[in-house]
């Protein structure tokens, strides 16, 4: 199939096929609407600012569907191909042209406005039409670049842009073709890939000789993996993990043990349900998730998984099979076999890595595997029905089918839009789904500083960092938080720090260690003071600052994922009613704990690029502002 990268595409179910009938008929008229349910249509992504899909009907490209992120509609462009299945059909959007034109369109020129003879009364600016000749055949596609209504009061100009001539004659297979017939075409190619696949995870197996876990997440993907290790390792034992983050579609849930019923499986599956109020509590404190910005993966779905694969008691290390492919996403893209910092004994290795989403829908309809409902909804992506990742296109969908869900996440967003002062836009638009809006987005909308006004503002307001002469304190840095500060509750977390001594009655701690001491008021004001003698390296000034504002910030945002319990080796932490308690006398202050805190490598990650900014000037009377 003639396909534009990144050659992602997948057969359109109903939902697909009765939306593209409905844009044949309310662009060119009932008797246009060709396509039908049971045709082979296929549907392959290519980049646009929400979802653009280029249409291939039995093989062959006939125009593009574009989700409008202004209008919230489909739109539909055919191509030459597509023009000519519309041909003596078309009772809408169309333009018959005197002759001396139709030689000039058929070289490439514009339609211009003394060269049209008729058109549809009810043509605007901007559509889609089909330019005909004086026997009204289709000889063209163009885009109007004024209303039919306009045209007698305009003597010239260009009344549509040329973008597409029919120059060579196409028809669709004449016989009937099913879905059957293709996947007898490709059972071949099936085979091969299946074969491999099993092949892949026989090898791994037993050349690593860990536990197996797969993770499913009741996506179609999910689905085709565990349906290879099932034949893979047959009755040899393997878990089945399913997170239920509790932004979980209902009809996920209820699938997830239909299919597991289907495989026989239901001994080996294991639910880790997590409470909803962790993802909206979150999203209390930090705003709505973003591509860019994706905490909730961290709090929602890894932390308890670890919680779960420790439960079980998997060992140091096991095999985690997951249905992640390259074609996804270019951070996919990069390897089969991976680790993740915040789950360490996971070995991840994905059997489907370079099969394209045709190849898993093929395979599905091959062995028949019961795939989630969600996906005859129109639903690409099935996962948490809150994920930033999914278009606006995508949104349309929950609003229409899932309108509860839709309306309590519309809820949270317009809360927090409202306490931010941020643009309609950022809802309109669904700008909360980044925190960098992307230049597709920024090109068909008038928001210069959009990308200032949804981004994450920074809890540290200001840093001031001097050195002097001083024997006592020769290096000083002088700082305040955006707001005040509970010092019992921070006292709790600082001693991954040093010795911690708190002044109730004056309400401020000092923090001890080797290198330092650091003084924190309620107030939200800090002092920190180096004992080394300059000349100090920045990255050891960096590293103090760094490690004593993201320890703060970790005490007062702590969403109890419980990921730096279960790295801390010497069990020094512990989580009571989300606060972070560190026992002075087990801690060895080691600081792996910060490398899997969500709050210090999602939320807050940009603050140490800040600080390192500041110390690429001088170190004196250097500044930070948000």
């Amino acid at each position: 199939m003639p396909l534009t990268p990144p050659y992602d595409a997948r057969p359109a179910v109903s939902q697909d096929i009765d939306e593209i009938r409905e844009l044949l008929i309310d662009n060119f008229g009932e008797e246009a609407a060709f396509v039908k349910v049971g045709d082979i249509v296929i549907l392959n992504h290519v980049g646009s600012e929400d979802q653009m899909d280029e249409i291939i009907y039995f093989g062959t490209r006939i125009g593009v569907r574009r989700y409008d992120l202004l209008s919230k509609q489909w739109k539909l462009k055919l191509d030459k191909n597509g023009l000519i299945l519309i041909d003596g059909k078309c009772s809408k959007r169309w333009v018959t042209v005197v002759e001396g034109a139709k030689d000039k369109i058929l070289e490439g020129a514009n339609l211009l406005i003394p060269g049209v003879i008729n058109a549809d009364p009810d043509i605007k600016k901007g559509d889609y039409i089909v330019i005909m000749d004086s026997d009204r055949a289709i000889i063209a596609g163009g885009i109007a670049k004024i209303d039919e209504s306009e045209r007698k009061s305009v003597e010239k100009g260009v009344y549509a842009k040329n973008y597409s001539i029919i120059n060579k004659t196409y028809s669709p297979p004449t016989k009937e073709i099913s879905w059957e017939e293709v996947i007898r075409w490709n059972k071949k190619q099936l085979e091969n890939i299946e074969r491999e696949s099993i092949w892949n995870i026989r090898t791994i197996k037993e050349d690593l000789k860990l536990p197996v876990v797969v993770s499913f997440s009741g996506g179609k993907d999910s689905l085709v993996t565990l349906a290879l290790v099932n034949k893979a390792l047959n009755n040899e034992e393997f878990k089945i993990l399913f997170v239920d983050t509790g932004i979980e579609f209902p009809e996920t849930v209820q699938y997830v043990n239909e299919s597991i019923e289907y495989f026989g499986l239901e001994d080996r599956l294991i639910i880790e349900k997590v409470d909803s109020n962790l993802f909206w509590d979150s999203f209390e404190k930090f705003g709505p998730p973003a591509r860019d910005f994706r905490y909730c993966c961290k709090f929602a779905k890894l932390g308890p998984i670890r919680k779960a694969l420790e439960r079980e008691r998997f060992g140091e290390q096991f095999i985690s099979f997951v249905g992640q492919r390259r074609y996804e996403s270019y951070r996919r893209a990069s390897s089969e076999i991976w680790q993740n910092q915040y789950v360490p004994n996971q070995i991840n290795i994905s059997p489907i890595q370079n099969w394209t989403a045709f190849m898993i829908w093929l395979y599905i309809y091959w062995q028949n595997l019961p795939y989630n409902p969600l996906y005859n909804e129109g639903y690409e992506r099935i996962g948490c029905w809150t994920c930033p990742s999914s278009n606006m296109s995508q949104m349309k969908i929950l609003k229409k089918n899932h309108t509860k869900l839709y309306e309590k996440l519309h809820s949270a967003l317009i809360q927090w839009q409202s306490t931010r002062d941020l643009p309609e836009e950022y809802l309109t638009l669904g700008l909360w789904r980044f925190k960098q809006i992307p230049k597709k987005i920024l090109n068909i909308v008038s928001l210069p500083d959009v990308s200032e006004k949804v981004s994450q503002a920074t809890d540290l307001s200001s840093l001031q960092v001097v050195q002097s002469e001083c024997k006592s304190d020769p290096t000083t840095i002088i700082g305040a938080f955006s707001t005040n500060i509970s010092i019992d509750r921070t006292s709790n977390t600082l001693n991954i720090l040093g010795d911690v001594k708190v002044n109730k009655k004056l309400q401020y701690l000092q923090v001890k260690d080797k290198n330092s001491t650091t003084l924190l008021f309620s107030d939200g004001s800090f002092k920190i003071t180096l004992k080394n003698k300059p000349p100090i390296s920045r990255n050891f000034v960096k590293k103090t600052i760094s490690n004593f504002v993201l320890s703060v910030l970790r005490s007062l945002e702590c969403s109890e994922c419980g990921l730096c319990v279960s790295e801390c080796e010497k069990g020094a932490i512990k989580i009571v009613d989300k606060m972070l308690i560190v026992d002075p006398n087990l801690c060895n202050h080691c600081e792996n704990c910060f490398s899997v805190c969500p709050i210090v490598t999602i939320i807050h990650r940009e603050l140490t690029g800040k600080i390192s900014e500041i110390l690429k000037e001088e170190l004196q009377f250097t500044y930070l502002k948000t």
